[in-house]
């Protein structure tokens, strides 16, 4: 077997072997919820929770690959088809440009993906109601 040097890049790309290294430490999902998963963020929990009280099946983070690129959607939910993405950096310019890049993609390749944008607690419950009621409605 041929052993290929390994390059100590974390969360970047390794031309050396052509993957994805693990991301670094203080990015790990760390919090955790009613339902038992580790989730990166109190938005993230407080969505996490929400789905759980609400007894919507989901998955935390799953990779896709779409356009050969990595995405990990914050949230699916299988019974329904959709993805749920939870945007808690929209003063940041780099994040709404990444933001707007992962919308391209998720459109181009034709997935439902509900977006909450929102900075406050406040305003996060405010959209999880409106998800509840457009999920409801659609079952």
């Amino acid at each position: 077997m041929i052993k290929y040097p390994r390059r100590k890049k974390h969360g970047r790309f390794s031309p050396t072997r052509g993957v994805r290294l693990p991301r670094k430490k203080k990015f790990e999902a760390r919090l955790a919820t009613r339902s038992g998963v580790n989730v990166r963020s109190e938005l993230e929990r407080k969505t996490a929770d929400f789905l759980h009280k609400s007894g919507i099946e989901f998955r935390y983070e799953p990779l896709m690959l779409l356009g050969g690129r990595q995405f990990r959607p914050d949230f699916y939910l299988p019974a329904h088809n959709l993805f749920l993405e939870i945007c808690g950096y929209n003063h940041m310019p780099f994040y709404r440009d990444r933001l707007r890049k992962k919308k391209e993609v998720y459109q181009a390749h034709g997935l439902k993906v509900y977006f909450v944008e929102c900075s406050k607690s406040s305003e996060l419950e405010c959209h999880l109601r409106k998800l509840g009621k457009l999920l409801e409605r659609n079952t």
